[in-house]
């Protein structure tokens, strides 16, 4: 029965964390033209809280929610999803909008300047985002190209 109840508490616990930082999401405008698809807002967030309560789970318990905080969080997600593509092939289109959400809030203008720790993570989520984004249209280019010459 105790196990049941620690279950219970860590979803809640989870569902709190994810809905604190949906909330903080949703209020930039920019972000909902990403969402066209299937995908809410929701899932992705649901995500991207597992996946760092996993990586480092003090980002989400101990440190409050600002753009430096996000901007390392969506570091943590993005990496992991370029990791899980690079090795496991495509990703879903959940997987997908988290590193675009994290490629969106590191070439966002931030005013006044963020500090520059945190521009350091946004030009490292850049610079991983051009050579993953380069590898994916390489290896899309070579699968047509094999269809081409079958």
């Amino acid at each position: 029965m105790s196990d049941i109840r620690s279950f219970s508490r860590r979803r809640w616990e989870v569902a709190d964390l994810a809905q604190d930082l949906q909330s903080h999401i949703a209020s930039d405008p920019l972000v909902h033209n990403l969402f066209h698809g299937a995908t809410s807002l929701d899932q992705v967030v649901n995500l991207l809280t597992n996946l760092v309560l996993a990586e480092d789970p003090a980002l989400l318990r101990e440190q409050e929610l600002n753009e430096g905080s996000l901007l390392q969080m969506l570091s943590i997600g993005f990496r992991l999803m370029v990791i899980k593509s690079l090795d496991q092939g495509p990703l879903t289109q959940t997987e997908h909008l988290v590193c675009l959400l994290a490629r969106h809030y590191a070439s966002k203008g931030y005013e006044p300047p963020l500090q520059p720790g945190f521009q350091t993570i946004a030009s490292q989520i850049l610079g991983l985002y051009e050579q993953w984004d380069a590898q994916m249209r390489q290896q899309r280019s070579g699968q047509r190209n094999m269809m081409r010459n079958s």
